[in-house]
């Protein structure tokens, strides 16, 4: 008689291989023990990290001080302009203005090059009439305290990630068949991969640039920006994770047409909606002004016609492998 290979569970694939069977007590003891390794790895991290507090503020405070100088480039140009134009209509400036030349005739390079003492920062400000703070500000007594320790655990949490991600993966991998595993260890490479490039997208140019584009658009005879280094943080932070997710959209894409929740055709002739969909999700996370939003925007239609393009092959594959069945 003629024996089959038993499938590992209902409307399972064939010739597969059994599954480990495990309690729903033995699920939740697996489960504690991969937090707690997860959160031994994190807690050390954390103390790794803690030493380091100069160094991490300069990594989470950098994009404001790319924003900073940008916006100082701007400005000599604008003084330069108008010394220019006092010259060519035969006018002496006025002696504040003639100081405000002489500073930043005598400092632009140092302050562009970064050697410029720190103890003098204000100089820039009350001398220069530069009205943008070189600094962040602490509106209150423990908020530095509060956000170093956020950065700090966002830091730890980066250290132990290899870890964290081991234990995840060896917890879920344990009810996974082979092909399953497989397939997450063919795709996960790229959702990380895709997540650095939108956390780094947001760090070195959606953060500095919109900033940027905020103090552009004030009247300084009228408003002064004062960012505080938790309105600021707290900027940084949803904006680049908010980014890290959504650079994710092709694989999301991809995996909803595998499942056959959406064809390509219907991706593809639904594209206004989306588009509309993602102005509507970036007017909710980015501040309420059109430059930022416009800048997460577009990285998200890109994405999403990347994502065509890969729902497209699939088909084409899936389409080539009937025929030549």
């Amino acid at each position: 008689m003629t024996s089959t290979a038993p499938e590992a569970r209902a409307g399972g694939p064939p010739h597969e291989e059994e599954l480990p069977r495990m309690s729903f007590g033995d699920h939740l003891d697996e489960l504690r023990r991969r937090l707690i390794w997860s959160l031994l790895a994190i807690v050390l991290g954390i103390v790794m990290v803690v030493p380091f507090k100069g160094t991490v503020t300069d990594i989470y405070v950098e994009p404001y001080h790319e924003m900073w100088t940008e916006a100082y480039r701007n400005f000599l140009d604008d003084i330069d302009a108008e010394r220019a134009e006092l010259v060519a209509r035969g006018e002496t400036p006025h002696p504040t203005r003639q100081r405000v030349f002489e500073f930043h005739d005598q400092y632009r390079q140092e302050i562009l090059s970064g050697r410029f003492p720190e103890e003098s920062y204000g100089d820039i400000y009350t001398v220069g009439a530069f009205r943008i703070p070189r600094t962040l500000k602490a509106l209150g007594g423990l908020e530095d305290f509060w956000v170093f320790m956020a950065a700090t655990f966002l830091f730890g949490l980066v250290l132990a990630l290899p870890i964290v991600l081991y234990q995840a993966w060896a917890f879920v991998a344990a009810g996974l068949y082979r092909h399953e595993r497989r397939v997450v260890m063919r795709f996960l490479p790229f959702a990380l991969f895709l997540a650095l490039i939108g956390v780094a997208f947001g760090y070195f140019f959606v953060v500095p640039t919109g900033l940027f584009f905020l103090t552009r658009v004030m009247d300084f005879g009228n408003v002064e920006p004062l960012f505080s280094v938790q309105q600021y943080f707290s900027f940084l932070l949803t904006l680049t994770a908010a980014l890290g997710v959504v650079f994710q959209l092709p694989l999301l894409m991809l995996a909803v047409h595998k499942v056959g929740i959406m064809t390509h055709r219907q991706m593809r002739r639904n594209w206004r909606y989306v588009v509309l969909g993602f102005f509507v999700l970036a007017a909710v996370v980015t501040p309420p002004d059109p430059f930022t939003q416009v800048l997460m925007a577009v990285p998200m239609i890109l994405l999403y016609c990347v994502g065509l393009v890969l729902t497209w092959r699939a088909e084409a594959g899936a389409g080539h492998h009937e025929v030549e069945a």
